[in-house]
């Protein structure tokens, strides 16, 4: 082979060599591939159906448990307030949880009582607030102390 001909054929290679190393994405410095967020508000039962709430907690991130019902007007408004005040906070999901009519298993699980009922976890998914009638207008704010916290 003419030393033209190898000159080309070591840039080939060199050329190769890159495109493998960018493409497995182990080059020096390169920063991994970020998971993208979980969804904002997730529905996470049908009416009444029992859920472990716990496992839907997400870590890194305030989790807002809003268990409610159809029937229920104070939940659908507390609700969308919770919505418009979190909106602007990635940091911040909503789980739903519709605890049917009456004495459902989810409802007994949780020992919901009344309605509109939130509970917040912290980052570290922990149950840091319960929230029941007039206080769950008061879970955006919570929360958003909850996410300023390490």
């Amino acid at each position: 082979m003419s030393a033209r001909g190898r000159a080309m054929a070591a840039a080939a290679a060199v050329v190769a060599a890159a495109a493998a190393v960018a493409g497995c994405g182990c080059a020096g410095g390169a920063a991994r591939p970020v998971d993208p967020p979980p969804p904002r508000t997730v529905q996470l039962n049908e009416p009444g159906a029992r859920v472990d709430v716990e496992a839907h907690v997400v870590p890194g991130y305030v989790t807002v448990v809003d268990f409610w019902a159809d029937y229920c007007g104070a939940c659908v408004t507390v609700s969308g307030l919770l919505a418009v005040q979190t909106a602007g906070e990635p940091r911040v999901l909503i789980r739903k949880v519709d605890v049917g009519d009456g004495f459902t298993p989810v409802a007994r699980t949780y020992e919901i009582g009344a309605l509109p009922h939130f509970r917040i976890y912290d980052k570290h998914r922990r149950l840091r607030h319960i929230l029941v009638g007039n206080d769950t207008r008061d879970a955006a704010a919570l929360a958003g102390q909850l996410v300023a916290e390490p």
